[in-house]
């Protein structure tokens, strides 16, 4: 049996989704996972290395509108933030999240899996190649989560 097939067997799976900042990727996914595999799955969450401020992203949250997926209320957070809760899988966006995650003893036994997704904040200047910056990373995202989950909605 495979990792990906165990870890689809133990339910309900606990998800953390880890980026930068808390403000584009890991929010994006998490959304997403809860969107399309809620009754498959426990807690799913996600964090940063730090907590990017006090408010979300407002191009993240123009795209994940345009999908139907309302990120308004979302309020960045770090790893700090976290209550000590027991995720199953932790998924890194960031190289550094995922030596942080691989460090942090409440996450010791979870599996840690590193995604590299482009960091938006890098991204040239326009306010339409941004949008479609945005969308990209939002759909390279969403074909990882449905690569990754096939067998949950099966």
């Amino acid at each position: 049996m495979t990792d990906k097939s165990q870890m689809m067997d133990k339910k309900p799976l606990n998800i953390l989704f880890a980026c930068t900042h808390n403000k584009i990727r890991s929010p994006m996914a998490e959304a997403m996972m809860k969107s399309t595999y809620a009754q498959h799955i426990g807690m799913v969450d996600s964090c940063g290395m730090d907590d990017g401020g006090d408010i979300g992203d407002g191009f993240t949250i123009a795209v994940m509108q345009e999908i139907g997926l309302d990120l308004m209320d979302h309020e960045p957070k770090s790893f700090a933030d976290l209550e000590l809760l027991p995720f199953d899988l932790v998924i890194c966006f960031s190289e550094a999240s995922f030596e942080e995650a691989s460090r942090m003893p409440m996450l010791a036994n979870a599996a840690i899996e590193y995604w590299p997704v482009y960091d938006m904040e890098l991204i040239a200047e326009g306010r339409e190649a941004r949008l479609n910056a945005y969308r990209n990373v939002r759909d390279d995202i969403k074909t990882m989560l449905n690569d990754r989950f096939e067998g949950l909605n099966a």
